[in-house]
């Protein structure tokens, strides 16, 4: 048995929910471009006493479909805050645990990410991870004037091993990239500081070309999203600290960390990765009430929620309950909970899965 669970809130806009923005209470799209709504949710996680927050990242603008263009402009608010803008927001402005900064590592460089990361452990010494991101939207290629990268198709993108087959080389990019951020922060440790008349160590400066010219207070741990395919399985193996499996339906919790732990096994020069469930959550006051809710969010939505992971539609009791099997029966690290709309699944997980969890 597990004896800390972790649980992090997967924020995004308002909500992962494509109707999350009719539904919402925020009624104004320039709230989620200021830093009182960020730092609001971290003030908001750290006193409910959330274990993680994660931020999400992204290249383009948010469709209602993978890969197509954007359709009604007042169906949802586009675009995102740069997630290593929001992360200084989070941890200069609250004491939340730990914040998950997502990069894209399929059309950004090492250096920076490496330095932006290092950035984000100065101001919040280990309370910082990364979680790489491998790019599977070509449309990404397009807008950075990158080299154009495999295209999934609307009906790959919930086929997991659709995704690994296409982005086969993709994944094994990401890898290196991981290796090389790593080996950057090894270049200029805190420790390579001066004092005095001295501004650094050069003994203690690392090997790697660099060096990183910002210093490494504290390593940030790496978090890898893994559906239930051998190409992100073997990524997280080989790199993660922390891996967040999607059961689903079909695939259920028992059946996808077996297979992760087989790639992991086979996997050279693999470290123990923390196993993590990744799910998104439609809460009500009951199973009914919740039912409702989705059903209304996807009525306004034109189809039913359909994602890359589970979605639990339920009460608080009932999700606290599924959590507290899979920690006790399954030995998970933790879960990230992706809410279906802001601010009324978010303020449940905080207020009422929270407590349970820690009674």
């Amino acid at each position: 048995m597990v004896t800390e669970f972790r649980l992090g809130l997967a924020l995004d806009g308002v909500g992962w929910h494509p109707a999350a923005w009719q539904a919402s209470a925020v009624t104004e799209p320039a709230a989620l471009f200021g830093g009182e709504y960020w730092a609001g949710w971290g003030r908001a996680g750290a006193e409910a006493g959330i274990g993680f927050i994660t931020l999400e990242d992204g290249l383009t603008a948010q469709t209602e479909q993978f890969g197509a263009a954007p359709a009604d402009p007042a169906a949802r608010v586009r675009g995102r805050l740069d997630p290593v803008v929001t992360a200084a927001v989070l941890l200069s402005a609250s004491t939340v645990g730990e914040v998950v900064v997502t990069r894209n590592v399929t059309h950004t460089g090492p250096f920076p990410i490496a330095t932006q990361l290092a950035s984000l452990a100065a101001i919040g010494p280990g309370r910082v991870a990364w979680r790489p991101q491998v790019s599977a939207n070509a449309r990404d290629a397009v807008v950075v004037g990158g080299t154009p990268t495999p295209e999934l198709r609307p009906e790959d993108v919930h086929v997991p091993a659709r995704i690994a087959r296409r982005l086969r080389d993709l994944f094994r990019d990401a890898e290196t990239h991981v290796r090389t951020v790593r080996d950057l922060w090894s270049t200029f440790p805190a420790g390579a500081l001066g004092s005095g008349d001295e501004f650094w160590r050069p003994d203690r400066i690392g090997t790697t070309p660099g060096p990183l010219n910002v210093p490494v207070f504290a390593t940030p741990p790496v978090v890898t999203l893994a559906h239930h395919a051998l190409e992100p399985y073997r990524l997280a193996a080989a790199v993660a600290d922390r891996v967040l499996l999607t059961p689903t339906g079909d695939h259920p919790l028992p059946r996808v960390l077996a297979a992760f732990r087989t790639v992991e096994g086979l996997t050279p020069d693999a470290t123990p990765t923390e196993a993590y469930a990744d799910i998104a959550v439609v809460l009500g006051d009951t199973d009914e009430h919740a039912h409702a809710r989705l059903a209304r969010l996807d009525r306004e939505a034109g189809a039913p929620w359909t994602t890359d992971t589970g979605i639990f539609t339920g009460s608080p009791a009932g999700l606290a309950e599924v959590l507290t099997r899979w920690r006790d029966e399954h030995g998970l690290a933790g879960v990230r909970l992706r809410p279906a709309v802001l601010p009324e699944d978010a303020g449940r997980i905080l207020r009422d899965v929270v407590p349970l969890l820690a009674g």
